[in-house]
């Protein structure tokens, strides 16, 4: 219960703006997470593209409070795929707003030897979803 009351006055404290972009994020997160699970991975980038072009300094500041939304959503998400999960996420809320993204998806060996999936969004210099290791790049979109 005292979980449930520090999560509350969080999402309390924070500015309209925030709760905004948290509750965008999250419901993203429910929508996103369930067409990835009915919906085959190949149509997956042609539902999430986006038109290169460059980033300003005025979206960057958007882009970092995107950021924030999506890593406070992505941590209370029931899926499994996260990254996955929370990169389109991201590529969805910056289309929404006009801001290019680059969506990477790639491979890497944990200490066990098996291969992990992972994928990580970028618009600009501004990791959205972090790459987190050295994950060889397979596919960007």
């Amino acid at each position: 219960m005292a979980d449930k009351q520090k999560r509350w006055k969080r999402f309390l404290s924070l500015t309209g703006n925030e709760r905004h972009l948290f509750i965008e994020s999250f419901l993203l997160h429910l929508w996103v997470g369930l067409l990835v699970k009915v919906i085959p991975f190949r149509w997956i980038a042609r539902l999430f593209s986006s038109h290169p072009s460059s980033v300003s300094g005025i979206q960057s500041e958007e882009i970092e409070s995107v950021k924030r939304a999506i890593q406070r959503a992505g941590s209370i998400s029931p899926w499994k795929n996260r990254c996955l999960v929370s990169s389109l996420v991201g590529r969805s809320m910056l289309n929404r707003r006009n801001i290019p993204s680059q969506l990477s998806l790639g491979v890497a060996k944990d200490a066990g030897g098996r291969t992990v999936a992972h994928s990580w969004l970028s618009s600009g210099a501004v990791e959205v979803t972090g790459k987190q290791g050295d994950f060889q790049e397979l596919f960007v979109f």
